[in-house]
């Protein structure tokens, strides 16, 4: 996995491990924000329990809170750089959890967002 699977996705909040992260074409950071990572954990709540409201409340809260987190001036080769060394050392059980999660993440966009 590298940020070529992350180039044409907006930026999401995804947990690797017990930490959550902003990732997509124009972000690579720790989320350390307790509100989006309680978010994180009711939007994985609302999906396992197929509670549309919720997972759309949710994915749409994930989604802003990582376009709040960019910083600008935009730096690509930066982020570029940062994705693949975060994406790099994932081992394969957190790389298989962060596939299942741009899966769902894929399914939210088709739903809720209408592209």
């Amino acid at each position: 996995m590298t940020h070529q699977d992350f180039i044409s996705r907006p930026g999401f909040v995804y947990r690797i491990g017990n930490q959550c992260y902003y990732l997509g074409k124009w972000i690579c950071r720790e989320c350390t924000e307790q509100d989006a990572t309680d978010s994180h954990y009711m939007y994985e709540l609302a999906y396992k329990e197929q509670n549309p409201a919720d997972l759309n409340l949710y994915f749409q809260k994930l989604r802003a809170y990582s376009d709040f987190a960019l910083v600008p001036p935009l730096d690509k080769d930066g982020v570029r750089r940062s994705q693949d060394l975060l994406l790099g050392g994932l081992t394969d059980v957190q790389s298989e959890d962060l596939s299942r999660q741009i899966e769902v993440f894929e399914e939210c966009c088709q739903r809720f967002l209408h592209v």
